[in-house]
């Protein structure tokens, strides 16, 4: 027994040492035959023998296991201390500590901010049943280059009492919000409508969080008129008082109550404060009969139904509507579907990609340029491992002080980085361009914060296991023999390079991308747009519908009120329109037919913008009438019906004759309708888009359409001035009509503009932080390598080298590291800004001037970085330097 105590002592001391689990379990069943002839031989019966050694086995696994929870813990105590280590350490050292932190922090708020606006916009789901099943759907015309066209919601109405694939079905307005005025206990402002058919909200499966949502029964004329108010309206306007519900508002002078409060991040039609239905409509009210007849189809599907397979459904019920409505031509149109979740972000997606790709890249260059610092602050502690492992100290062991160096810095960083990003996010949602989706559902939440930890995590990884593998590679004993080099060698100093090179590869990549984007926001501002914005003002005016509903009454005000504005000495000239400025809203003909056309040759004219203008409208935009004549008062109701087109329109239904006197038709030539003969061609402009000019169709407002609002102003004096002249000369005219806003056209112009500048802005940002993290890089290896090449240069300089030899000898290897990168960096951005496509204008995804633009300015931010370790290259004192070799 014995023995069997010295075994087990033996046995217990060899477990707490550690060793391979086999080997132990091996050995522990070859003792057991061992325990049980021992027990044997002491006169215990053979099967008590068994099961005693089975016993004292048992007694040996739970040791096993007990010295495995040991070393688990001595593996943490282990962990805990390399960390507090690594934190003194860095501690002692706070410039390197701050640079690295601050790198750090940059790349990290940057993704994070990021990632909590794609995941606001992006993930977040939407606040309704199974977003998923819902599809919007629209028509689009034949060889019209795909112009959207609306439904009407009578064929809503018809398409889903037919469908079998459609759960249910409903309507929304297809150009959005309408901007109305709203008055309630004599107080009057503007917010903006969303017109829905009744079954919208149970189509979304939404609830309203207070009171209802609007239904089918709220859809019909005769029922009380009722709305619902957006989360957003609610704070804004009430304060979020619960008192709400019941409460009266006029809509145009129409009796309203609100019954629904809807949820925060339900937003669609996009910046909606009020959702009404289309049924309570008056015949009375602007564009009544236009908004029944201009809403997109959205719909639920059922279970395993696809977009494409309600899509070609649709198609098919779409001819059959013909029978039901033979009067409307755009049923020619083809319906097209998407899924509902990607009609409301947009083209918001490939924008929030780009800039999360960029900011990864900017992560990357930050995580290298830390790796770099960490490379090079290991040459100078090489002797410190060196005593280490002298001491005993394995190489895992060296390389889990060396990573926690790291995920020290790491943590600090990311702790810094996600309370900037907190810090930051609230200024960049104010710098949000206007219509930018959902936008109040950004916030920064639990799923951020596992993001940026996870962000923490890899930079940890990425920063710190290069230095900690280089930290134990070669010879880990030579640094401590008499009159050993510390400094390394040409194989030592590659990482720092290849990082360098690394990091401005990636800068050229993002200053690429950034300079595109700029480009193609100079080429938007500076774009001809066919007219002169240059002291426009676009006046909105209130005509109450009572009093306005009559087409006379409305043109003989809007003929009075621009001769009173004319006599203003400051007003040059006034037009009215029926919409703002670069909305891309209005009317559309999907198709014309040109007189004596065939009609193969029909179905090739273009789809045209629609605009019903005034005589004064060409003068006072300054367009040109390169043809023919404009229109005048003799152009009434009455009179032959006559049309003006665009000069790009005219050349494709007229490719090479002169257009004037001949004649065109909405629909085909087959179709009722007057023949419009063309007086005039004006040149092409972009009222509607600013991107693109749309070919136009002018009619004049006397024959076709008077249903202005709105009037544009050309003045010459300032807008302050304008707006006390103005409102008082329409009150003179009429003092039911009210000037509700006086806005310069370049508030309008503005608008189109401001996604374009902001996704400039952040890619210009990221660009400039990569260019100095980049630069950074750049001037810590060259330092270094100038503090290992000391007494090569010294030696060069005692031998007669000059000042300007040794300057450029460093100089040299500074330019070919940015150099290659940049070559490096012009393949990647290459590929990378083709991705960019979409956000483009007037230049060219992989334009020469702009790659080699980006490249050249690395290269000549490398030569700056260079500056300081170059003059002290060639400052070394010679005799000090090799007096202490």
């Amino acid at each position: 027994m014995r023995a069997l105590r010295r075994f087990v002592k033996r046995l217990t001391a060899s477990l707490r040492g550690g060793g391979d689990d086999d080997r132990v379990r091996e050995e522990l069943f070859e003792h057991l035959a061992l325990l049980t002839e021992e027990y044997t031989r002491a006169g215990m019966p053979l099967d008590e023998a068994r099961r005693q050694a089975r016993l004292t086995l048992g007694s040996h696994e739970v040791t096993t296991e007990a010295c495995r929870d040991e070393q688990r813990l001595r593996f943490l105590e282990d962990a805990w201390q390399d960390l507090r280590y690594a934190a003194r350490t860095l501690r002692k050292q706070p410039t390197f500590t701050f640079v690295a932190v601050l790198t750090l922090a940059l790349g990290i708020a940057g993704t994070t901010v990021m990632f909590t606006l794609i995941h606001g916009v992006l993930l977040r789901p939407l606040p309704m049943d199974d977003p998923d099943r819902l599809i919007l759907a629209w028509r689009e015309a034949r060889g019209s280059d795909a112009v959207r066209y609306p439904f009407g919601d009578r064929e809503i109405e018809a398409m889903a009492a037919s469908s079998q694939l459609l759960q249910s079905a409903a309507g929304v307005s297809r150009n959005g919000v309408a901007r109305s005025l709203v008055t309630e206990h004599g107080t009057s402002t503007y917010a903006n409508v969303g017109f829905i058919t009744g079954g919208f909200f149970d189509v979304l499966g939404v609830r309203a969080i207070h009171g209802r949502v609007l239904t089918v029964a709220d859809d019909h004329q005769g029922t009380e008129r009722v709305v619902v108010i957006s989360h957003g309206y609610w704070h804004r306007r009430y304060g979020g008082t619960r008192e709400i519900l019941g409460r009266r508002i006029a809509i145009a002078d129409q009796a309203f109550a609100i019954v629904g409060v809807m949820p925060a991040d339900l937003d669609y039609p996009v910046g909606v404060d009020i959702w009404r239905t289309t049924g309570s409509l008056q015949p009375g009210e602007p564009w009544a009969v236009a908004i029944r007849r201009e809403v997109d189809l959205i719909a639920r599907l059922r279970p395993d139904v696809t977009v494409g397979q309600a899509e070609a459904e649709l198609r098919s019920l779409n001819q059959g509507l013909r029978a039901a409505v033979p009067s409307e031509d755009v049923l020619r149109d083809m319906p097209v579907a998407r899924a509902f979740v990607d009609v409301v972000v947009g083209d918001v997606r490939v924008t929030l990609m780009a800039l999360l790709g960029a900011v990864g890249l900017v992560l990357l260059i930050a995580s290298a340029n830390v790796a770099n610092l960490l490379l090079i602050r290991g040459e100078s502690r090489r002797s410190e491992l060196a005593l280490r492992a002298a001491l005993g100290a394995g190489r895992g062991r060296i390389v889990r002080q060396v990573l926690a160096e790291s995920v020290v810095l790491s943590v600090a960083a990311g702790i810094a980085g996600f309370a900037l990003a907190g810090a930051a996010l609230p200024t960049l949602l104010t710098l949000m361009p206007e219509g930018f989706p959902r936008l109040e559902s950004i916030r920064v939440d639990t799923t951020v914060g596992l993001f940026s930890s996870a962000v923490v995590c890899v930079t940890a990884i990425l920063a710190g296991m290069g230095p900690a593998l280089v930290a134990v590679r070669g010879d880990l004993v030579s640094p401590l023999r008499a009159g050993s080099p510390t400094v390394a060698g040409r194989s030592s100093a590659r990482g720092p390079q290849i990082l360098a090179m690394a990091q401005v590869a990636l800068a050229v990549t993002v200053l690429a991308a950034a300079g595109l984007l700029i480009r193609s926001v100079l080429n938007l501002q500076t774009i001809d747009l066919g007219l002169a914005p240059e002291r426009l003002v676009l006046v909105d005016l209130y005509m109450p519908p009572a009093g306005f509903a009559d087409r006379g009454r409305r043109a003989q005000f809007l003929d009075e009120a621009i001769t009173q504005l004319e006599a203003v000495p400051a007003v040059v000239a006034v037009t009215p329109v029926n919409v703002p400025p670069f909305t891309d809203r209005g009317w559309d003909v999907p198709r014309v037919a040109a007189e004596g056309q065939g009609v193969d040759r029909a179905a090739a004219n273009p789809a045209l913008n629609l605009e019903s203008i005034h005589p004064n409208y060409f003068a006072t935009l300054d367009v040109p009438i390169v043809r023919g004549r404009a229109f005048s008062s003799a152009d009434r109701e009455g009179m032959p019906s006559v049309a003006i087109l665009s000069d790009d329109a005219a050349a494709q239904i007229w490719p090479d004759e002169n257009p004037i006197g001949k004649r065109l038709k909405f629909g085909g030539a087959d179709q009722g309708g007057p023949w419009l003969e063309v007086v005039g061609v004006a040149a092409p402009t972009r009222y509607r888009t600013v991107t693109t000019p749309r070919p136009t169709l002018y009619l004049p407002a006397a024959q076709f359409q008077m249903t202005a609002s709105m009037l544009i102003v050309r003045v010459t004096a300032s807008l302050e001035r304008l707006m006390s002249v103005a409102r008082g000369r329409i009150r003179t005219v009429d003092p039911t009509v009210q000037v509700m806003a006086m806005t310069p056209f370049s508030v309008y112009l503005d608008r189109p503009l401001a996604r374009p500048r902001f996704v400039a802005f952040l890619l210009g940002t990221f660009g400039v932080v990569a260019l100095l993290l980049s630069s950074l890089g750049l001037y810590g290896v060259i330092a270094a390598r100038v503090r290992q090449r000391e007494r090569e240069i010294a030696v060069r300089l005692a031998l007669g080298a000059t000042s300007a030899r040794v300057q450029r000898l460093v100089l040299r290897e500074a330019f070919w590291l940015a150099s290659l990168g940049a070559l490096l960096g012009l393949g990647g951005a290459m590929v990378a800004t083709r991705l960019l496509r979409g956000l483009l204008f007037g230049v060219h995804p992989v334009d020469p001037g702009t790659l080699v633009a980006a490249a050249a300015l690395l290269v000549g931010a490398a030569a700056a970085a260079s500056y300081v370790p170059v003059r002290r290259a060639a400052r070394a004192d010679v005799m000090s330097v090799l007096r202490s070799q």
